[in-house]
Order: C-alpha cells, then structure tokens, then sequence
C-alpha cells in the first residue's frame, strides 16, 4: 500500500514538477507568474487525444507531436499575451494571463467539446513490488519526466542556446547590448515552457479524463509547488512538485480525497510561516 502510494505519489510529483518548472522559467525571463501555466497542460493533453484517437497515430508519435504543438502555442501566447503588454504594470499582465486562461479554457470546449476523453497509454498494465500492484504508467511518467526535466536542465546550463536564455532572464537590457536577440530568447523561454508542460498533459491524460477545466487544479498545485521549492529556482521548482505528489498522494489515502488541495495549501502556509523563501530561495530581507 505505501510503496504503491509512493510511486504514485512520484509520478503525480513529477507532472506537478514539469507544470512548476514550466511557470519557473516563465518568471525567470519576464518576472510574471503565468496563471495560464495548468490551461498548457489541459491543451497539450488535447493535442495529444487528437493526434492519438482522432488520428490515430501510436501514442510515442503523438506525444512529441503535441509537444511540438504546445511549443507553437507557447511562442503565440507570449506575443499577444505578453509582449504587447511588456511595459505595461505587472497587473495588466496578469489579467491578460488569466484571460488567457479562460481563451484556453473556452477554446478546449468548443473544439474538442465538454465530455471527457482519455488517451492510449505509453506503458499499459500492472506489475507487482512486493505485495504493491504498481501501474505501469505511473513507471513510465516517472521515467519520462525525469529525462525531460534532465534535457531542461543540461538546455540551460550546457548549451550556448541556454545561456543566451539566462543571459536574457537575469538582465535583458545588457543582453541587448551585447547583440542578443531578446525577443526570440524569450519566445524560446515561452516555447519550452509550453513543450515541458504540454508533455505533463499527455502523460496525466490516461490515468485522469480530460476536461477543460482540469488546468486550474493544477495550475493551483503547481503555483504551491513554486513556492514551496523558492520562487525562480529551477530544482525547487521540481522539490517541490514532488513534495505536492507525496502530500496529495499520502493525504488523499490517509484522511481525505476531498482535502487533497486543502493538506498542499495546509503545507504551503507552514513554509510561508517558518521558510518564505523556500527550499532553494535566497533569504528574503524586509523593506526599509
């Protein structure tokens, strides 16, 4: 039972992870929290039913190919979302965020309608640790993830492509200066944040039934997650999705399903209290 929990407890921790990351890298290059972040999971979920059932290619094929529309959506999303209001206030942004949302939201319906669907799974049936019956979805979502988070991580720190990025996030009128091309770094940020989460949606889609609406439940526990690793970090960002699996996994099976979201929130005020940086964030100083 508890190694069974576990596992997917992981496996949900690391969808949290990617979505969280995913919104970690928006912020890092524009400062603004993407509230639209779980609407890019739902989409790239979406993709994934079309070109799986509608289609009715194999379900490898149709997960990168929903990455790779989710990539495209990224980059539209960030110029009419974001960049005709980049020197706008912080708070037009993240109204037009929101409506961003219920675009995403509303869109999902009328294409794809209101009922829900599911997809073909990458790695179907069980097997059994010991005395836990263990999926082996959640074994491949696991596996997946980790290497896509690991991708992201060598993308940013290992390539010339991830450091233009970086460059861009930490000042981008210097690397105007020095001839980088800061609106495309910044559509690559846009792009790689939907592609990571797009690949969360495909993976979720057979173990919980699309629905428009399942983004904003997860955008609520991925924005938890953030803050709970330290908002802009990267490896919090992925602590502390898997921290929200664990919780919501271990929580669900030992007091309540109904107050999943409510034991995650419950988490998040104890590290608002007692760490408000988070696990990874620097030391937060008050105002004079």
């Amino acid at each position: 039972m508890n190694l069974q929990l576990l596992v997917s407890g992981v496996a949900m921790g690391f969808i949290y992870a990617m979505v969280s990351m995913g919104m970690v890298l928006i912020f890092r290059a524009v400062n603004i929290v993407n509230f639209a972040q779980g609407e890019f999971l739902m989409f790239g979920g979406y993709f994934c039913y079309m070109f799986n059932r509608q289609l009715n290619l194999p379900i490898v094929p149709s997960l990168l190919l929903a990455a790779l529309a989710m990539g495209i959506v990224g980059v539209i999303f960030m110029f009419t979302s974001y960049w005709p209001l980049r020197n706008a206030q912080v708070r037009a942004i993240v109204v037009s965020a929101m409506g961003a949302s219920i675009v995403f939201k509303e869109g999902a319906r009328l294409i794809w309608g209101s009922i829900p669907v599911t997809v073909d799974r990458v790695a179907k049936g069980t097997t059994l640790v010991g005395t836990a019956v263990v999926q082996w979805q959640n074994i491949a979502i696991i596996g997946i993830s980790f290497l896509l988070i690991l991708f992201v991580y060598l993308l940013l720190e290992r390539t010339f492509i991830g450091h233009v990025m970086q460059a861009t996030a930490q000042d981008r009128y210097m690397a105007s200066l020095v001839g980088i091309p800061v609106i495309l770094s910044i559509a690559l940020t846009f792009a790689l944040s939907a592609f990571i989460t797009g690949v969360g949606g495909g993976l979720l889609a057979p173990l919980f039934f699309l629905n428009n609406t399942m983004g904003y439940t997860t955008n609520a526990k991925a924005f938890a997650a953030v803050v709970i690793g330290g908002f802009g970090s990267v490896p919090g960002a992925v602590i502390g999705g898997l921290l929200v699996g664990l919780v919501e996994a271990f929580g669900g099976a030992y007091i309540s399903t109904t107050y999943q979201l409510v034991l995650i929130y419950v988490v998040l005020v104890f590290f608002l209290m007692f760490r408000p940086q988070g696990i990874f964030g620097g030391r937060i100083q008050e105002k004079a």
